[in-house]
């Protein structure tokens, strides 16, 4: 998980500057860090501020985009530090279209 991870962070914001990643695109992405950040929540003692501020962006990322993914990780964990249901991927992406 931790390896997908890294990969998608180092080339999603290349793609995004090359072909213009879609807002569809990049909420699959940010449910991909939702759910992520959900499992680490599932873990004893991963404090969820430190987990959702540690995520490092490159420059393809604008601001209000890293806010949303900083907020879905910061959500995820939540959820599943306190054993909540993780939402599918559609209200997810459907939300996040809104």
């Amino acid at each position: 998980m931790r390896k997908l991870l890294f990969v998608l962070f180092l080339t999603l914001p290349a793609l995004s500057k090359q072909i213009g990643i879609t807002q569809e695109q990049f909420c699959h992405f940010s449910y991909t860090i939702y759910k992520g950040c959900y499992q680490r929540g599932l873990m004893p003692g991963v404090d969820c501020n430190t987990l959702s501020e540690g995520i490092k962006f490159g420059k393809g990322f604008n601001k209000k985009q890293v806010d949303y993914i900083k907020k879905s990780c910061k959500t995820g964990c939540f959820l599943g530090k306190n054993k909540f249901k993780l939402q599918s991927e559609n209200v997810f992406v459907e939300n996040c279209l809104k």
